[in-house]
């Protein structure tokens, strides 16, 4: 962890990125979660969540990026009916867009460390059988984090984004209004980026 504080105290002082202005690229990635619970059945569903990230980015300069970015998100949670005593699905659904910026340091050639930011808004919409719930409610993602990139080759970038700040309000697909702060150190994702024009 020390490391990886000092690295990005330094980060500053690191060459900018070598991009070209009118550089384009497409990125995004993919999450998926299922969880089983032993309640005594074999035929007990499991809990699902799925999750779908994408991005196109405009290079304002060698080292700015900006476009548009989306999420869709879907999950099913399995609930017994007291009356049938059987596993009825609850399923959640969202959709956001909206805006992220990227600054780019070149690291090497083909490594590169990145802040990013990013602010979606979009709706959430709840299959629950219930009056006790919001059918649809408004999403909200704001974010910043850092990401490191390496790129074999001219056209293909493999992201790995360590941690981040984000403000969530009804994003992770919850069956109750939710509003987070999130200070996270250690989650990795990964994501993959294709280049045009580079």
């Amino acid at each position: 962890m020390k490391k990886l504080l000092f690295l990005l105290a330094f980060v500053p002082l690191v060459s900018y990125g070598q991009f070209s202005k009118g550089t384009k690229y497409v990125g995004g990635n993919l999450m998926f979660y299922s969880s089983k619970s032993d309640l005594g059945s074999a035929n007990t569903p499991a809990y699902t969540i799925f999750s779908a990230n994408g991005q196109i980015g405009y290079f304002l300069n060698d080292s700015w990026a900006v476009g548009p970015a989306v999420n869709f998100i879907s999950s099913k949670r399995p609930n017994i009916n007291p009356v049938t005593n059987l596993f009825e699905d609850s399923k959640v659904s969202g959709f956001a867009g909206g805006l992220f910026a990227r600054k780019f340091f070149t690291i090497t050639d083909n490594f590169f460390f990145s802040l990013e930011g990013k602010g979606l808004i979009g709706n959430v919409r709840r299959d629950l059988n219930s009056t006790f719930f919001e059918e649809s409610s408004t999403r909200l993602y704001l974010s910043i984090r850092p990401a490191f990139t390496f790129m074999p080759n001219q056209k293909w970038g493999f992201d790995a984004s360590i941690g981040g700040i984000s403000y969530q309000s009804n994003w992770s697909t919850n069956y109750l209004e939710e509003n987070n702060f999130l200070v996270d150190l250690g989650q990795v994702n990964l994501g993959v980026n294709y280049f045009f024009d580079r």
